[in-house]
């Protein structure tokens, strides 16, 4: 493009200005000249009007807007069109220094607030249910944090990072702290590797925020932790009358899936979303779940047999055996508080002063299934094997390596050594 002749001082007496396109599609190429003519027009009227702008920070903001551009359409090609979109960038910003590398980082970024790409992000990795929206809400409160502190997208560098690990995170939860790291070092790995933000793997502006272990005196109370129930707190759940105000249709699926946690060890979501097909041959036929080691065959408990023909009765392969769940958004999280409005109407709770959640839940089930198999002299393998818990192969080479694990013989006895408490 020609630069007027008003201009051309500031661009050291060039009459003439040089851009690549990048492409060598004439399609590809036509939009993204349009786009940067208009842009290149705007830098001429603003040098017009006396404003002074350096030239290298604007040039490298321009190419980074065109940067931008290119990654924008390859992510509808994805494959290496993406690769090589994004590669180009980082080869750009890797040329430039100081302001420069500031104003391109900007405009590949754009002019977007912290969760521009969240739920892209989110739809990209494909987490269960629960964790999705755990991820969401740890996402939004930093983006909370950032239109307080007026950052956008951009703005987010190691010290911004750094600012917001020592104000927010520090002071949580040593487990919740863990988990806020997580969402947001994979959510800034997913915007480098789609090129929503330059630079490279080792650019995450949180990687090694480390969060402290604060560890200090343990006083009376500290090491309390959630807990199996107690066989009175299990008689209550599983004997009481059921609680007035509660809708009468949550009763059945309540008492059901406490049932079968109790005699499974299984978590609340591998109860709740079990197809119909995945219960066969006297087995719950696990397929996926929280590790490796959650996809699993376990025994169905003979005590279970009522239940589970009632619910198998009528259903095609792929129908959810708890099917009143089934169109739920989240099945988990609107069981589990059905479970504790359940449990807390008939006095079964362990709140202690400083801590959020009670100390009993529905995964107390699953913990008092595993407390009950131990007393019952069930082996430590054959009961990480039925409850799905991961081995240290480490530690133990011979359990851990040279083994296949249970038979089924082994976890049927497991199963069938664990008994619901009497009535009376």
């Amino acid at each position: 493009m020609a630069i007027p002749e008003a201009c051309r001082s500031y661009f050291n007496g060039t009459t003439m200005y040089l851009q690549s396109l990048r492409t060598g599609d004439i399609k590809a190429a036509m939009p993204r000249r349009d786009k940067l003519e208009t842009e290149v027009r705007e830098l001429f009227s603003r040098v017009r009007a006396g404003e002074v702008i350096g030239s290298g920070e604007t040039i490298a903001e321009l190419r980074g807007k065109l940067s931008r551009a290119a990654i924008t359409e390859a992510l509808t090609e994805g494959g290496e069109a993406l690769e090589d979109a994004v590669w180009a960038a980082e080869a750009e910003a890797d040329s430039l220094r100081g302001k420069a590398r500031e104003r391109f980082t900007r405009a590949i970024a754009g002019d977007h607030p912290a969760d521009h790409y969240l739920e892209a992000y989110l739809s990209a990795i494909k987490l269960a249910a629960k964790t999705t929206n755990e991820r969401r809400g740890l996402i939004n409160r930093f983006t909370r944090w950032c239109v307080g502190e007026k950052y956008r997208l951009p703005d987010i560098t190691r010290r911004a990072a750094g600012r917001y690990v020592t104000e927010v995170i520090e002071p949580m939860d040593r487990s919740t702290a863990k988990k806020h790291m997580t969402a947001l070092r994979g959510y800034w790995e997913y915007l480098i590797k789609r090129g929503h933000v330059a630079g490279s793997a080792e650019d995450n502006p949180w990687l090694g925020q480390e969060v402290a272990n604060g560890r200090r005196r343990v006083e009376r109370g500290d090491n309390e932790s959630e807990r199996p129930f107690t066989e009175a707190e299990l008689k209550t759940l599983l004997y009481a009358p059921y609680p007035k105000g509660m809708s009468e249709g949550f009763k059945q699926q309540i008492a059901d899936a406490l049932r079968i946690s109790c005699l499974s060890g299984m978590r609340l979501a591998e109860v709740l979303t079990l197809w119909v097909e995945e219960v066969h041959n006297g087995i719950f036929d696990i397929q996926q779940g929280k590790t490796r080691s959650a996809a699993r065959k376990v025994p169905i408990h003979p005590d279970l047999s009522e239940i589970i023909a009632r619910r198998l009765k009528g259903k095609q392969p792929k129908d959810w055996l708890f099917h009143e769940l089934a169109e739920e958004r989240d099945p988990g999280d609107t069981f589990g508080k059905r479970f504790n409005n359940y449990r807390e109407k008939l006095g079964v709770d362990d709140k202690r002063p400083g801590k959020r959640r009670s100390l009993v839940n529905f995964h107390s089930a699953r913990r008092w299934f595993i407390t009950q198999a131990r007393h019952a002299g069930q082996t430590v393998e054959t009961v990480k094997d039925v409850v799905g818990h991961v081995s240290d192969k480490k530690k133990d080479i011979t359990f851990g390596v040279y083994t296949q694990g249970a038979s089924e013989k082994q976890m049927e006895d497991c199963v069938g050594a664990v008994r619901l408490p009497s009535r009376g």
